[in-house]
């Protein structure tokens, strides 16, 4: 014998794959609320909070140690005490670069600009000073106006005899924090490369000529050097990885300090600073004087010195230490994942389970996401998962209670309704009656009165015809029930072909108005079976409920004792208890209120 559809499923699937209804349901669910996710994230609406999750990622993650090949000369508030207002005249300049020239330093690198001239001499001075040295950088501007691009640069007599230059443009993002900067900027169809990366491209033995865009990553290739891939993000920026406070990261040192041990030194004194600490060292100099220095707010502290972005970004690019974005199919591929893992999740028939596990799966995502970031750098998307997961479980949630409830109307729907008829059945009934006479016992001055209904020779039209022909007239007269009472009344099948109907605030002239209405249309109905037609009639029983009864089968004993009485009268009549020439019953004088 074959075996069910459910049962060879099993056997080939686990249990959890087969699908209910209701999966489905949910299955299509999560797959619209997972699009909706992906519609929000592909628009970048949440952007600042994702910038908000990355930041605090910097924060929590432990503090990594500077490439001691870097070190800091501060143009600080002391050294500006020292030395005068700022800008100092080039001899000082000079001079430094022959203290830095004759410690061995592997480059210097200048974070401001000398665009204009000054005393001849002393601009003589450094320019010989720089081209000794051999050594030196300059920064550069990258200006754009009325949509034409320029470069600022300092005078040519010092950038002809220096090392190299490159731009210290800066990128912040939308809510001005300091995370990425351009590696390469393109001025009248020439290559400028950043600061930082040009000092790197040199140590690398790399031209910007190298560098060829590959999707998502900067490659630097030449026959013999071999290859360095460097992550952008999807604008071509490139990511800083921040290492650490700006006091607590890189070797500082005071401009005037290192200017000061250099002429003890040539002087013959013990200097305090060793100058021989800055062999082998790309030594940055930059303002970090209050109101000289171009503060950038950073993830890890609101206030940064510009000149500290420069320097953190030649310290990941010498070390290679990159923070790397997961990418667009990086993204997908977590938000289906989470969506997947929801579904399962919101199958549980518990509610509290799966409260308890959609907070586990979030947590554990975003314990992944940041064991992600601090031992790989890899950044991947927390607040779109994060919204993929409180609409999941939202739509889902919401969908259980409007099933549920649903179902809960189902099954009232088929514990109190008669299922051939629509109407109430005669167990939920008999509640509502015996509510009725108790709130009339309560309230006496309210009238109600109950219809005892039955369809005329209802055997001979199913002998004649046959039950399906039995059963739309059941329902006919069902619909005529429901037409011909209010809103409120209660109508309900009692049993077979018989129908009974409480009437909430009528009395007994106005029962029988009702019961005249109904009997004229059933009356009035015909019925079609095969070639021919047929109608029917129905007789009915009324009568007035007294505020003082209590014993329903007296009731409705009453009233089908006039329904009896409509029967063998004639039939298709209304016969009300009070005037049957068979009622011993009649309707009592209306007692006192009580006291």
């Amino acid at each position: 014998m074959d075996e069910p559809v459910s049962l060879r499923a099993s056997a080939f699937f686990p249990r959890f794959l087969i699908l209910s209804r209701s999966d489905r349901v949910r299955a299509v669910l999560c797959a619209a609320v997972f699009l909706f996710s992906f519609l929000v994230y592909r628009s970048n609406l949440l952007e600042r909070f994702e910038f908000e999750t990355y930041d605090l990622r910097c924060l929590l993650s432990p503090q990594e140690e500077a490439d001691p090949r870097i070190a800091v000369i501060e143009i600080s508030d002391d050294s500006v005490a020292a030395i005068g207002r700022w800008p100092w005249e080039r001899s000082w300049h000079a001079a430094l670069l022959r203290a830095l020239k004759e410690s061995g330093a592997r480059a210097v690198v200048f974070d401001v600009l000398f665009s204009e001239p000054s005393d001849p001499a002393k601009d003589a001075a450094l320019s010989q000073a720089i081209s000794e040295s051999g050594r030196v950088y300059f920064a550069e501007i990258v200006e754009t106006l009325f949509g034409q691009k320029s470069l600022l640069k300092s005078l040519p007599e010092f950038t002809s005899v220096a090392r190299g230059e490159g731009h210290i443009n800066v990128e912040p993002d939308a809510d001005g924090v300091m995370r990425r900067v351009p590696l390469v900027l393109e001025v009248g169809g020439v290559r400028v490369p950043q600061l930082a990366f040009k000092v790197a491209l040199d140590d690398f033995g790399f031209s910007v000529g190298d560098a060829r865009w590959d999707s998502d990553r900067l490659v630097l290739a030449s026959p013999g050097k071999g290859e360095v891939r460097i992550p952008l993000d999807g604008k071509g920026n490139f990511l800083i990885r921040w290492t650490g406070r700006w006091k607590t990261t890189f070797a500082h040192y005071s401009y005037v300090d290192v200017v000061k041990a250099y002429a003890d030194k040539v002087k013959g004194a013990v200097p305090e600073i060793r100058l021989e600490e800055f062999k082998d060292r790309i030594c940055f100099i930059g303002t970090t004087a209050s109101g000289l220095y171009d503060i950038r707010p950073t993830p890890l502290e609101p206030a940064y010195p510009a000149v500290g972005v420069n320097l953190t970004a030649l310290d990941n690019l010498l070390r290679r230490r990159f923070v790397r974005l997961a990418g667009f199919w990086g993204d997908v591929f977590a938000l289906a994942a989470l969506s997947i893992a929801l579904f399962f999740v919101m199958r549980l028939k518990s509610s509290l389970r799966t409260a308890f596990f959609v907070i586990l799966v979030t947590l554990a995502y975003l314990g992944v996401a940041m064991a992600f970031f601090i031992f790989f750098r890899w950044w991947v998307n927390v607040v779109y998962a994060l919204l993929l997961v409180s609409a999941t479980y939202f739509v889902l949630t919401l969908y259980s209670q409007i099933s549920t409830a649903m179902e809960k109307t189902r099954l009232f729907k088929l514990a109190t309704r008669d299922a051939l008829t629509g109407l109430y059945n005669v167990g939920h009934f008999r509640m509502l009656l015996k509510a009725e006479v108790e709130a009339i016992a309560l309230r006496r001055d309210r009238n109600v009165s109950l219809l005892m209904m039955d369809v005329d020779d209802f055997k001979k039209t199913n002998d004649a015809y046959g039950h399906l022909a039995g059963d739309a007239v059941l329902r006919e007269v069902a619909s005529a029930l429901k037409a011909g009472t209010r809103a409120l009344d209660i109508v309900a099948r009692y049993g077979g072909e018989e129908f009974v109907a409480l009437l909430p605030g009528a009395n007994l002239e106005e029962a029988r108005a009702v019961a005249e209405k109904i009997r004229a249309a059933v009356h009035g109905k015909v019925f079609q079976r095969g070639a021919g037609e047929f109608s029917t009639s129905i007789s009915i029983g009324a009568t007035q409920i007294d505020p003082d009864e209590k014993n329903l089968e007296e009731i409705i004993g009453r009233a089908d004792r006039a329904l009896y009485e409509a029967k063998h009268t004639g039939k298709n009549k209304v016969v009300a208890a009070s005037d049957s020439p068979r009622m011993d019953w009649r309707p009592a004088s209306p007692s006192p209120p009580k006291p």
